[in-house]
Order: structure tokens, then sequence, then C-alpha cells
């Protein structure tokens, strides 16, 4: 942080240019002076870095000691374009002399231009402090396990948002003033700067200066990490290694910020599956078109992490659990044809691939918005004939255990009686069989398809219980579910 001292009468016109400076340049901190005992005070005091001195304050004896003693990189502005404003100036050492009227981009950059030689200046002084011409670390330190090699050094990686702006991040990075320079490695996904820690920095403003100014070069984003672990024994392998799992972080924040690490990253663990409640409540939700509650689920169970956060990877996997569901409700409507199934590849590749959980979570419910609107018109316009209406209205709620032939009669709009005397007509089976014939058919799928113990299946199916649930899949299929599962995994096996 650089300090600034504004000496001008005119106290609006100083305030102007403080709000112009602070506004402007991050790393300045600007004092006001409206007269000449303010000014010496103050040029003794706080000893600033810059002093813009408007010549209307007058000059006097203690203002040039002040100025003698202190040295400070001086701007001054005058009204007078004559050789004898511009002889005072040069006598008290100014570097710039401004003429009212100026542009205010004339007096940033030349404030701009001070602050860089500042900052090289601050650079040499460092370098030959820590003597760090020399870069006596290689990529063998960071990449292999059995480098015991530690020194002293602050981590701190630059990420940008696509790989493809890597080598331009790499080139500012090389021409970027640090204070003191830095060891810089580019990697695949990365660039990794190794910064001697003896030198008494403060990091984080270190890198919000540099993300300011990289946001006025470029405009993609990008993530700092910096990783300040004060653990003395560290290899530079480790280090790396908890630095880049640090970056892991952009998964929850996203990019455009500077992060700061003292100890290592710890994940929290979660369940990657969905419950045997979770699936039924997704099964609920899809059936009945309820976007308002899977709306809710998705941010509840996906946007609310505070740190710790969970293994990235484990809430992929959980995602595509949900994935699953939506999946079986897509073939179980008619909706796994060319359209809907390559807008499903595009959603998986998305929880592989998204880089913030936030865009994944987005997508993931517009898809499933437009696959519940997609079922509803098919719905409403396909099934016509009653029974079929009716068969698909079961396939669609057999899992309620409460699912009867009233509940069929409220969605047609048909007597029961009559709609039971339909059931017989069109299908040779009365309502109750039709009902048990879906329920375990999905029985059958679940034990092929899935690890799900039997109690978990008959729930899931819409059976009372396990024992009812085997009795009846015994008398339906001609063994228990067991032996069903333990049969066709064998001809699964054999066929393959």
């Amino acid at each position: 942080m650089y300090n600034l001292l504004i000496a001008d009468k005119d106290e609006f016109e100083a305030k102007g240019m403080k709000w112009l400076i602070e506004s402007s340049i991050s790393n300045v901190n600007v004092k006001l002076a409206h007269n000449l005992i303010d000014s010496v005070m103050i040029l003794e005091n706080e000893q600033p870095d810059i002093f813009i001195y408007e010549t209307n304050i007058g000059i006097g004896e203690e203002l040039l000691k002040a100025i003698k003693i202190n040295q400070p990189n001086i701007i001054s502005i005058t009204m007078e374009a004559t050789f004898e404003a511009a002889k005072k100036a040069i006598d008290i050492g100014t570097k710039f002399l401004l003429i009212k009227p100026f542009s205010p981009q004339e007096l940033l950059n030349n404030i701009n231009l001070i602050i860089r030689e500042l900052e090289r200046q601050t650079k040499d002084k460092l370098e030959r402090i820590f003597n760090t011409d020399k870069q006596n670390v290689v990529y063998e330190h960071l990449f292999l396990d059995e480098s015991s090699f530690i020194e002293p050094y602050v981590f701190v990686a630059f990420q940008p948002e696509k790989v493809s702006i890597l080598p331009k991040l790499n080139q500012y990075l090389k021409e970027y003033l640090f204070p003191i320079t830095p060891m810089i490695f580019p990697l695949s996904d990365m660039t990794i700067c190794l910064f001697n820690s003896q030198a008494e920095l403060d990091w984080n403003s270190l890198c919000k200066r540099f993300m300011y100014d990289w946001d006025q070069f470029e405009s993609e984003s990008i993530v700092i990490i910096i990783n300040l672990e004060e653990n003395p024994y560290l290899s530079l392998h480790e280090k790396y290694l908890h630095t880049k799992k640090m970056t892991e972080v952009t998964f929850f924040v996203g990019y455009r910020q500077v992060l700061e690490f003292t100890s290592e990253l710890q994940w929290k663990f979660i369940d990657p599956f969905l419950t045997p409640s979770e699936q039924k409540q997704w099964i609920s939700y899809l059936n009945e078109g309820n976007k308002e509650e899977i709306s809710s689920f998705l941010s509840r169970e996906f946007l609310q992490f505070t740190d710790p956060f969970p293994d990235p990877s484990l809430l992929r996997i959980r995602l595509t659990s949900i994935l699953a569901q939506i999946r079986r409700h897509m073939k179980s409507t008619s909706l796994d044809h060319k359209l809907y199934e390559e807008e499903y590849l595009t959603i998986f590749d998305t929880i592989l691939y998204e880089s913030i959980i936030f865009r994944i979570i987005q997508k993931l419910i517009i898809f499933t918005s437009k696959i519940i609107d997609a079922a509803a018109d098919i719905s409403k316009n396909s099934y016509t004939d009653t029974i079929e209406k009716c068969i698909k209205y079961m396939e669609l709620n057999y899992w309620k255990k409460d699912f009867a032939l009233s509940d069929l009669s409220t969605f047609v709009g048909r007597n029961s009686t009559y709609l039971s005397h339909l059931f017989v007509e069109k299908t040779k089976k009365i309502f109750r069989e039709c009902l048990t014939d879906i329920r375990i058919k999905e029985a059958k799928k679940l034990l092929i398809e899935t690890d799900m113990v039997v109690k978990e299946i008959a729930s899931l199916t819409g059976f009372q219980n396990q024992y009812y649930f085997s009795r009846v899949f015994k008398n339906s299929v001609g063994m228990p579910p067991k032996q069903f599962r333990t049969k066709e995994s064998l001809e699964h096996f054999s066929r393959s």
C-alpha cells in the first residue's frame, strides 16, 4: 500500500482528486492537506510515497525542509504555463508537472508510473536481500515423491477457468512486476509461482492487486490460491499436492477470487448415493411433475455447502445417481428418443466435467423441467383409450402402497364398477392382477440392474412388506427374488 498526500487549498478540488485516485488505483491510501502547516506535519509524520502539490498552497522553508528530508515523489499542479512555474517545480524535485486544465487520466498515468518505479525499487531491494535471481528449484522437486527439497517458499497457484488462456496468463506472469521475482512453473491446467517466504509481504493484498491488474488486461476469469502452510517439514512435492487440491474449492465458490489456506484442505465425507427414501422422493417428484420440490431438493442438497466442503467427486457421483432416476422416468414416459437422449448425454457430461457446481444444478433443473413438461404433453395427447390411460397411470404410480381402483376412477373420471368391468374385458385380468404385474416387472428390473436388498425393492415397488412381496414374486415368476437375481446374473455372465 502506497501513501499519497494531496496539498491543495481548494477543499472540493482536493476531495475530487482523492475520489478519482482511490476509485481507480487499488493500492493507495490518500491523505489531504489544505494549508502549509498540515502539509508539513503529514510529510514528517506519514512520510508519503507520493506528494501531489498544488502551487496555490504556497511554499516555505519548513515545507522545503520536509520535502528534502522525506524525498517523496512529487507531482506539481499549477495554472501558470510559464518558465517561472516550471523552474519552481524543478527546484523542489518535481517528477511531473501538470498544467491546468489537465485530464483525469493524465494524473492517474503519472501516479501509476511512480508506483511502478517504487515497485521496481522494492523488488530490486528484496532480490538483493534474498538472492532470488538464481532458480534453484526444478520441476522434479514438485512432482517426484522422493524429493526431500525443503525451502521457505510460498506457493501461489494461478488457475484460469479456461485452459486455452494459459499461454497468455503465463506470459503475463513473466512480465508482471512482483515485489520479488517468483519461480514460475507452467502446468497443464494452472501455473504455480514460488515466492521466497522470508520476504515480509502481504500475500493477500499482493494477489488481489494482481487480480485487479489482470482484469484490466484480460476478461477471462482466474482464481488465485495462496498456500501459507506453516509446517516447516513439508517437501516441495507435498506442498505442490496440497496446493493443487486447494484449487478444487473453485467447484463450490467459483473464480475471480483470491483464496488463502494455512493448512491442508480436508474434504468432508458424504454418501454419494441416494437412499431408498430419497429414491422414492424422486419417483414421486417426477411422476407428479413437481418442479418446485425438485428445484428445492437440488438447491438444498448441492448449493448450501460451507467449509469443510465435501469431496467434489462424491458430489458428481450423487448427481449421476439422481440422473439415473430421471433416466428411468424418461423410459417409462417414452422420452428416450433421439432429441431427449442427446440432451441427457449432454447433462451427463456436464455433471462429470463442469468446473462449477452451480452451473451443473442450473442445467439439471432446466433439463428436468423440460422432461416433466414433455411427459405431461404425452399424457394429454397420446393415451386416448381409457384402459391405456389407466395402465399408464398405474405405471407411474405403482410404487404407492395404498394405490387402489378408486384412484384410477378419479383419474379417468369413470365409475369404479364400470372400470373394473372394462379391465377384465380389455386385459382379461382384474385391476389388482394388472397392478401386481406392473410391480413385479419393475421389481425384476431392480433385481437385475441394482444391488439393492430385497426389502428395499419391496418398498420401492409398492408392496406392504418383504415377505408378502417374496410370496407374490414366487407365485408370479416361479422362484423367490434372490434366486431370480442369481439366475439372471449367471445367464448374463455366460452370454458375455
